[in-house]
């Protein structure tokens, strides 16, 4: 009985040794001295996920970005506040749809391709409100989504979708993630779309709140430290073909139901666009890390195949893939990070002046056009 006395005290010696050294370092050393990265709160309203309103902090990654975030009213990280839906007069206003490339919480939130639109296409003169709309993760069947449910309501003059290499295989396939399955997604049979599967509502559950601790909130998002990582790394990414961020072999071992996808999509997306008197204009990212190495890259079959879909829908398509290479060879500059493959300051403002050059030859070809 003593031994087992003793065994006891031990155990409970050192279970209270851990339970102060866990708080030591939620209460002080991540929140004082080793910053742990700010994490947004998630809400869900009128059908499309989103940030919950009025949120500001700093998003962490390593030792390379901390980069200020503020979450505006409506759930959107935002560099010029609140979204007004009542039109200003004479004032043109766009609206930008993607994923994380568009929430753009690697940059200052007033440093995004958002406001480095609205400074450029404001440069010859007059005010140009330009909206964005982003959240991690998401597929091209989800823009659709947050397009009808949510940027409409606004009325912009045109709407700009940001296509990332993984938007297509992933609009019909379900990746593991805390609001994934909150997400539009489509059924895709033997390559035909048969229909939609709407999106759950989310509501925040265990997982949610430990993810707002400092100690989750250092590992987990300031320096990837997440169960499975090396798992998934060593097992599944072994075999895969990566490229533009992007599992590209996944992608393209399915071609027929990308295609399927992208003919659906485009469709959809530009009837709603069309329905209510706007313009649509699809830009998709390039392969930068080829770029940097000077090679092909695998990925460019899948800016091929939204190209050619794009033009069989009659929709204006940029590819930012020969931008960049431009842009390198002219400046060498990197478009994304060392340690995150998302755009850099210099990656948001060369796609930015990609995308006002486009917007304006569309619109002196519709001045001109009889």
């Amino acid at each position: 009985m003593a031994r087992l006395r003793a065994l006891a005290a031990n155990l409970a010696l050192l279970l209270a040794s851990a339970l102060l050294f866990l708080a030591v370092c939620e209460f002080g050393v991540f929140r004082f001295v080793w910053l742990a990265s700010d994490v947004p709160v998630n809400d869900f309203v009128d059908g499309v996920v989103r940030h919950a309103p009025n949120q500001s902090g700093i998003w962490r990654l390593r030792d390379e970005i901390a980069a200020p975030y503020r979450i505006n009213a409506q759930g959107w990280n935002s560099g010029i506040g609140d979204y007004a839906v009542p039109r200003r007069p004479g004032v043109p206003r766009i609206a930008i749809v993607g994923d994380s490339f568009v929430e753009a919480f690697h940059v200052r939130n007033d440093r995004s391709l958002g406001e480095r639109l609205a400074a450029d296409l404001g440069s010859q003169g007059g005010a140009v409100e330009v909206y964005r709309f982003g959240i991690s993760g998401a597929p091209l069947s989800q823009y659709l989504q947050m397009i009808e449910h949510e940027v409409v309501r606004y009325r912009p003059d045109c709407i700009v979708i940001i296509l990332i290499h993984n938007d297509f295989d992933e609009s019909y396939k379900f990746k593991p993630g805390r609001y994934t399955s909150s997400f539009l997604k489509l059924r895709v049979e033997a390559g035909r779309v048969m229909g939609e599967i709407p999106p759950r509502a989310w509501q925040p559950g265990m997982l949610d709140w430990m993810r707002q601790t400092a100690t989750i909130r250092f590992f987990h998002y300031r320096w990837h430290v997440r169960p499975g990582e090396l798992d998934r790394w060593i097992f599944s990414l072994a075999q895969a073909r990566i490229a533009a961020n992007a599992d590209i072999g996944a992608a393209l071992s399915e071609p027929e139901n990308v295609r399927a996808v992208a003919d659906y999509l485009f469709d959809r997306i530009d009837t709603a666009v069309h329905r209510i008197g706007m313009r649509l204009l699809l830009v998709m990212d390039g392969d930068r890390h080829a770029i940097y190495d000077g090679t092909d890259s695998p990925a460019l079959a899948l800016n091929r195949l939204a190209a050619d879909a794009a033009a069989r829908h009659r929709i204006p398509f940029l590819d930012l893939d020969p931008v960049f290479r431009a842009d390198w060879q002219a400046e060498h500059r990197r478009f994304d990070f060392d340690t995150d493959a998302h755009w850099n300051e210099h990656g948001h403002a060369v796609a930015a002046a990609a995308i006002a050059r486009t917007l304006r030859a569309l619109s002196d070809h519709t001045a001109s056009a009889p």
